[in-house]
């Protein structure tokens, strides 16, 4: 790291080798169109089908369903396994997750999000309670 005269070795601060950095593929439009047709043909939780028909095969399964998570405005898609939905539902689905989201506090960077005191599965359970 020195040099004989004390000074700083310069060449030691310097990469050895130079490693290329891939750009990683973008997720754009065609993609989303993509992703809301295999959400109507193929249904939530079919990640591997809607990729290998829609996505071109490019992204993995963890992708998808993140993707998919995004569009429908909750974190959690358990409730929403084997659903099937066209783009207007699916951004009906997301409309309605904002609005529930936004009345519990529970609306975190664009989706539905579970808190510590389930709030979330609250609402849902007066939901089906129905008016008292």
């Amino acid at each position: 790291m020195l040099n004989a005269d004390g000074s700083i070795n310069q060449d030691f601060f310097k990469p050895r080798r130079v490693i290329l950095v891939a750009d990683r593929a973008k997720w754009g439009d065609l993609e989303r169109e993509g992703l809301y047709k295999g959400l109507e043909v193929h249904g939530v939780g079919k990640w591997r089908e809607i990729n290998r028909d829609y996505l071109k095969g490019q992204w993995d399964d963890q992708q998808v369903r993140i993707r998919a998570a995004r569009l429908l405005g909750s974190q959690s898609l358990v409730r929403y396994m084997g659903w099937k939905g066209s783009k207007a539902k699916v951004d009906a689905e997301y409309a309605k997750n904002k609005a529930i989201g936004e009345a519990t506090g529970c609306w975190k960077a664009g989706q539905l999000v579970e808190d510590d005191h389930g709030s979330v599965r609250k609402y849902f359970e007066a939901q089906e309670a129905g008016p008292q």
